[in-house]
């Protein structure tokens, strides 16, 4: 991806919650890659936003989708106070990224169902059977 077809990408966590957008990144050198991205969460017309150093890692892309999915909880943006534009941190802040294993992004259908606190249509449901063995010794 280009840097123009990351910034100003939309985010949302698995709940389907907007988080903001990616307003910038920050690049390590001399090796040439993404340190973390900013997400910027909140503000009107710009004003009053705050801005996160998301590690690129812990978003997911899926191609054809117009958002990137994190797995961070919007009440937690709403509860702390990013970084300052003035005083960037050196690294990503791992803290925000809720650690429940790995995460898949939903479909546009399942996101809004979330939204209206309804099942996804069935035809977006995904079963799963789980199996278990016991332990030979």
């Amino acid at each position: 991806m280009s840097a123009d077809d990351i910034l100003g990408k939309n985010v949302i966590n698995p709940q389907g919650d907007d988080l903001g957008e990616v307003s910038d990144m920050r690049i390590s050198f001399p090796e040439g890659r993404v340190k973390y991205l900013v997400l910027k969460h909140g503000g009107a017309l710009g004003l009053g936003a705050k801005r996160f150093a998301i590690p690129p890692e812990a978003v997911i892309y899926r191609a054809g989708d117009d958002n990137f999915v994190v797995n961070i909880d919007k009440q937690r943006l709403d509860d702390e106070r990013g970084f300052d534009e003035d005083n960037w941190p050196r690294e990503a802040d791992y803290s925000l990224i809720q650690s429940a294993g790995a995460i898949i992004p939903p479909t546009r259908e399942e996101a809004e169902a979330m939204k209206r606190e309804e099942p996804p249509p069935t035809e977006v449901v995904r079963t799963e059977t789980v199996e278990t063995r016991p332990r030979q010794r």
